[in-house]
């Protein structure tokens, strides 16, 4: 008999080549974080999934989490196309680009200066969120939600920006509109305070059992706008004023 990651596992890969929807009722849930984190590895590895980037979190009890991003990356006017019936949810994001390894070492944690100094660049990113799960939002269990890589679907990488942006979020703003028609604009927030809190979490976690953190990655910090539901498909402008902004299609 399959156990949970092996039947998880096997769920999310179809689902994932076939661009299709996953009831969330009719699978069975991984036991812990720890278990949602080696289902996700085990989902691409059966998927050859590039290490790429690794979106990064902080889970309700302290643990440092990650999803994969395996790429690849789409540019300003871009088009996304999303699976049919699937929820999509838009957010803006930091991210910076590894320079070079960072070294898994639980006996030794790096400072956030440490941390910076292995990254060369920053950029303006938004994250699509589509999940494999149908109608997930507000009724998974946690560990299926890691399972799914946090409900990664793909990753623009937009402008170059300062590195100091990650160090003084306030005068920054986040908008959003859909086929011209604002969906929001409020002031850029991150859910941390600061946004290296996450991948400093994730830089100095206790297990090493998904993924490495390597030179040339992308990292994503987490949203400063939280997940704005896109109510259809069309022509999204996302800006984070007043440094850069993104524009891409949703199909």
């Amino acid at each position: 008999m399959p156990t949970t990651v092996e039947t998880v596992r096997d769920a999310l890969v179809q689902a994932r080549r076939d661009r299709s929807l996953i009831e969330t009722a009719s699978l069975p849930v991984p036991e812990s974080i720890a278990d949602g984190l080696a289902t996700q590895a085990t989902v691409g590895r059966a998927l050859d999934l590039p290490e790429a980037g690794w979106k990064v979190g902080i889970a309700e009890d302290g643990t440092p989490i990650a999803g994969l991003m395996p790429g690849p990356y789409l540019a300003s006017g871009d088009v996304y196309e999303g699976a049919i019936g699937a929820e999509l949810r838009i957010e803006i994001e930091l991210a910076l680009r590894l320079s070079r390894d960072v070294p898994f070492r639980p006996a030794q944690p790096y400072s956030r200066a440490e941390l910076l100094a292995c990254c060369d660049k920053a950029y303006l990113g938004i994250e699509i969120v589509e999940s494999r799960l149908a109608n997930w939002h507000g009724k998974v269990a946690f560990p299926l939600w890691l399972a799914d890589a946090l409900g990664h679907g793909g990753y623009i990488l937009g402008s170059e920006i300062d590195i100091k942006t990650l160090d003084d979020l306030s005068g920054l703003g986040c908008f959003i509109s859909l086929n011209g028609v604002t969906i929001y604009d409020q002031p850029a927030v991150h859910g941390n305070g600061d946004p290296m809190v996450p991948f400093l979490a994730w830089a100095n976690r206790k297990h090493d059992n998904l993924g490495s953190l390597s030179a040339g990655q992308i990292i994503t910090t987490g949203s400063l706008c939280g997940g704005v539901l896109s109510p259809g498909k069309g022509e999204v402008v996302t800006k984070l004023s007043p440094l850069a902004t993104i524009a891409l299609t949703l199909r």
